[in-house]
């Protein structure tokens, strides 16, 4: 049997996970536990969850509204998490795209998935340069260094408020098949 504590904590969890707040609620009873630990850089629940926050604060000055796409194409890095904590709790569509896709076949993905905002590091900047020619209009951001005509990720986010967003709405993901029987499908 669970107790009334016990009881109450899942039922905010769940509350907050049907919001898309999974990370704020264990930033909330785990705050300086490692959420992320990698050679480049180990996040805390709290800081990861504020960078999410931050993103979400960037991107909408930017335009970006519950049910538009964003596109994410990088490695294994804490960018990548935070860039989907905010999406699931922005109502935003991530769209993760294979960082070895060359720059033409990560432009169709950019396109078809209707991406408001692309999302990259600056080692893939060749094809990243690429792939905006097929969405001129996105939001660019490049992670960990420049790339010409995308914003700095860092700079967005640094003069944004890390507490938790008041209007949490769940968002999704597209994926996109490896294309076999030719362009590759989102699903």
């Amino acid at each position: 049997m669970t107790s009334p504590d016990e009881q109450a904590a899942s039922e905010r969890r769940a509350a907050m996970a049907r919001q898309g707040m999974v990370i704020a609620y264990w930033a909330e009873r785990r705050a300086a536990r490692p959420a992320l630990i990698s050679p480049a850089r180990s996040q805390t629940f709290t800081e990861l969850n504020g960078r999410a926050n931050q993103l979400v604060r960037a991107l909408r000055q930017r335009g970006v509204r519950a049910g538009d796409a964003v596109a994410l194409m990088c490695g294994n890095r804490a960018e990548f998490a935070e860039v989907y904590a905010a999406c699931m709790r922005a109502g935003w569509r991530l769209t993760p795209i294979n960082w070895h896709l060359t720059g033409s076949e990560a432009g169709y993905i950019l396109a078809d998935c209707e991406a408001k905002v692309f999302v990259t590091e600056a080692k893939l900047a060749t094809a990243a340069s690429e792939a905006v020619r097929h969405a001129p209009s996105v939001v660019a951001l490049a992670v960990d260094g420049h790339i010409d005509g995308f914003d700095d990720y860092d700079r967005a986010l640094a003069d944004q408020h890390a507490t938790n967003i008041d209007d949490p709405t769940p968002g999704g993901t597209m994926l996109y098949t490896s294309g076999t029987t030719g362009r590759p499908k989102g699903v």
